[in-house]
């Protein structure tokens, strides 16, 4: 019984890695363009260059830092009876239109309902009961509907802490910094603000398989989107392997 559970989980988690290797398949398979070849362009193009703001950048939620596009997450210690575990409490991500410009132009990125592969990080970690810094206080305050873990029991003798420890995650595109993006080039010409820019608009699309916005090259953004769907591929190989030595 407990072998075909084993296995049954573990088909399931390849199978899930599987579809998360989708986007780093996409990324990986296919040639970079110009910017200046793909004003009129049908269907999917990959582009690399500099990322620049069209206006104000954004800011990091939880660092402040300015940034083009951000994703963060929310890991928190949670026991279960005698085992403790990182389990994500919450994640989300954001973004402003900005340029990427290359040696032959600049075309605008609409950065929204892309998925980003993005190694640009800051790690902040919380022990249950201390008190967060100000930009993640603030997070907790206005853009999550996290309680703070500042808590705990004054006994009168000692004040024992009773929040969990967290660590808290934010990725970011930088202005300035490199930048990948797949997507769809759709043309319009009020995007032409400056002249080097063409008239067209890179986003999210039908002609296009993914939409991945990347703080690397072809190849880094790759390896970033592939690296959690292979290690949902390698725990499912390893649970079908024990799977079938306790069934045999």
């Amino acid at each position: 019984m407990a072998g075909s559970l084993f296995v049954l989980l573990g088909l399931c988690a390849m199978i899930y890695g599987g579809f998360r290797l989708r986007p780093a398949y996409h990324v990986y398979r296919g040639d970079t363009d110009d910017v200046l070849s793909v004003e009129r362009a049908e269907g999917p193009v990959e582009l690399e260059g500099t990322a620049t703001p069209i206006t104000s950048p954004s800011e990091g939620p939880l660092t402040g830092k300015p940034c083009l596009v951000y994703e963060y997450e929310v890991e928190e210690l949670q026991s279960s009876g005698k085992n403790s575990s990182w389990n994500t409490v919450d994640e989300g991500a954001g973004g402003v239109p900005f340029r990427l410009e290359d040696d032959t132009a600049s075309i605008r990125v609409n950065p929204s309902a892309g998925e980003f592969a993005l190694s640009t990080v800051d790690r902040i970690d919380v022990d249950g009961g201390e008190a967060e810094p100000d930009r993640v206080r603030e997070f907790l305050e206005h853009h999550s509907d996290l309680e703070s873990e500042n808590t705990s029991v004054d006994l009168h003798v000692v004040e024992i802490a009773t929040g969990n420890d967290r660590r808290y995650y934010e990725r970011r595109l930088e202005p300035g910094g490199d930048v990948y993006v797949l997507g769809q080039s759709r043309y319009d010409v009020d995007a032409r603000e400056t002249m080097r820019d063409v008239s067209a608009v890179i986003e999210d699309g039908p002609e296009t398989p993914v939409f991945v916005i990347g703080d690397s090259c072809q190849d880094g953004a790759a390896r970033l989107l592939a690296k959690p769907a292979a290690l949902w591929l390698a725990g499912g190989l390893l649970a079908v392997v024990l799977g079938v030595a306790l069934l045999l």
